[in-house]
């Protein structure tokens, strides 16, 4: 077993206004996806240790999360 283990969680994007650069992630399906992770690395041995949202600007200057990356380790 490692150590440590990192997984990207992406968010699918609802909403995508071009002409006013509204992105807005699909916040349901992410909390299930990162629930699902929980659950997946907790039956593995493992507990979450910390939480980043990621973001990116796609040429402009108004952020939207592409994801969470989630950093777990193993107990021992």
């Amino acid at each position: 077993m490692k150590a440590y283990k990192t997984l990207f969680i992406r968010s699918e994007i609802v909403t995508k206004k071009v002409l006013s650069m509204t992105y807005e992630p699909n916040g349901d399906q992410l909390a299930r996806d990162v629930q699902a992770a929980l659950m997946e690395q907790a039956d593995k041995g493992y507990e979450l240790v910390t939480t980043t949202p990621i973001e990116a600007n796609y040429q402009s200057s108004y952020p939207h999360t592409l994801g969470v990356m989630l950093i777990f380790k193993a107990i021992v």
